[in-house]
């Protein structure tokens, strides 16, 4: 039993490290000359699936599974609760992980939801979430080309005659882009392979992440109340 939770813990731990590197890709992508929400990708991605769900809170469920190789630390009563009740915590951060990334899936990156591409416009609320049954999971944002390709042309109000000025090079590379013009630096196509990758890499991890756990939840109940119970006959545990 030990070397079987010794195997969980090192799985969980291997999962925990993907999850965070997950997440963290579209993040690192935000950032681009010394700021921050730039070229956001997601909403999502702030909502911290794989840092915080399968990350944060799946890591003292492996570190107490791993503590099964020092020894008989972990074959006793209070070891096995331990390891059940965190493997639990761990189930819940799995199906937030899990949750977030299928919602991120089914509307589709910033590109393809907001005119402005901007973070401004995202709403972060749990009622998002709890509309997962409502959804229909298609991914008809991945699949369409016009998704994002016009995401720099203006919207013009009818009816406005609109006067267009040549401009000379020097104009264009010598001056600055206003801040509030949200003219993202990443290629349509990029935003759309990154987000599909992270955030169905997380899906994956997180299922991967409750199949462990409830492995583990039944390894620590069943090490609990049966491996104490043989050691009660023989004297107190």
């Amino acid at each position: 039993m030990p070397c079987f939770t010794l195997f969980n813990g090192s799985c969980l731990l291997a999962l925990t490290i993907l999850a965070i590197i997950l997440n963290l890709i579209p993040l690192f992508m935000d950032y681009h000359d010394g700021h921050l929400f730039r070229n956001s990708i997601s909403c999502y991605e702030w909502w911290l699936p794989g840092v915080l769900g399968g990350g944060i809170l799946v890591i003292p469920a492996a570190s107490m599974s791993l503590a099964a190789r020092k020894g008989q630390k972990c074959n006793t009563r209070t070891g096995f609760l331990l390891s059940a009740l965190f493997s639990l915590i761990s189930v819940v951060g799995a199906f937030y992980c899990a949750s977030v990334s299928l919602c991120s899936l089914v509307k589709g990156p910033l590109i393809c939801n907001t005119a402005s591409h901007s973070v401004d416009n995202c709403t972060f609320s749990m009622e998002d979430i709890s509309s997962l049954s409502k959804l229909r999971f298609e991914l008809k944002w991945f699949l369409e080309d016009e998704c994002g390709i016009n995401q720099t042309e203006p919207t013009l109000l009818p009816n406005i005659n609109v006067t267009r000025v040549p401009i000379n090079e020097s104009q264009v590379y010598g001056t600055k882009a206003e801040p509030n013009a949200q003219i993202s630096e990443i290629p349509a196509e990029l935003q759309k392979t990154i987000h599909v990758v992270t955030f169905t890499g997380l899906l994956l991890v997180a299922i991967l992440e409750v199949i462990v756990s409830a492995m583990q939840i039944i390894v620590g109940i069943y090490g609990c109340f049966c491996r104490s119970s043989r050691r009660n006959d023989s004297g107190p545990v």
